[in-house]
């Protein structure tokens, strides 16, 4: 089965995580794109792998398929953001089935409300495969050492649950921002990017689709 794919403004650097040897290479392609290749810097990109390095094995634990990270909004803005795409599995014949409305009735369900502080919003998405969303958003502190230098951040989260019927498929789509202080107007960034999702069927679906 195909990911859902999504259009991304401004630059982003992707990490694939479906193996190591992926993974490895798509972050040294990332420290690449944002420091370049001069000697200079090779302290500089040593702590951006590393720093790319912990993030991206904490996405994969957590079964997630990409991992994108924001460089900037437009030339010289940066963009303090990050993207984690989660495929779930399905393994009901019956639930595979079903039809996009009551799909989007179960997935309603399913998710249910959002954590304490959040709240929940939903949206049904106009794509070649009609797509339903629920989102769920909140703010949550993270601490951060630096060496001896501590800070805290306040982070605005969103995860978007989505699913799309014939064939019936689920993922979660997670944003998170450090910019906090914007948060209606990453809020309106992530929701405008939601709305470009295309989850292409895989061709060797079609094809046992048609048989």
């Amino acid at each position: 089965m195909s990911a859902p794919r999504f259009i991304l403004p401004g630059q982003w650097g992707r990490v694939n995580l479906t193996n190591e040897t992926s993974m490895r290479k798509s972050i040294r392609r990332l420290t690449e794109q944002v420091t370049g290749r001069k000697e200079e810097l090779a302290s500089t990109r040593a702590e951006l792998r590393d720093r790319f390095l912990k993030a991206a094995e904490v996405a994969r634990e957590g079964g997630a398929s990409d991992l994108y990270t924001g460089l900037s909004i437009a030339p010289g803005i940066p963009l303090p953001a990050w993207i984690a795409v989660f495929e779930m599995e399905i393994g009901s014949t019956d639930f595979a089935a079903l039809g996009i409305e009551k799909l989007r009735e179960v997935l309603d369900a399913a998710v249910g409300a959002a954590p304490e502080g959040g709240e929940t919003s939903r949206e049904d998405i106009a794509s070649p495969t009609p797509i339903h969303a629920v989102r769920h958003t909140w703010r949550r502190s993270r601490l951060v050492s630096e060496g001896d230098v501590e800070r805290e951040f306040d982070l605005i989260e969103a995860d978007y649950w989505i699913a799309a019927a014939a064939p019936a498929r689920l993922a979660m789509i997670t944003f998170t921002t450090a910019y906090a202080e914007y948060e209606e107007e990453m809020l309106e960034l992530f929701d405008a990017v939601v709305s470009t999702i295309r989850w292409e069927v895989a061709a060797d679906v079609r094809e046992e689709q048609r048989s």
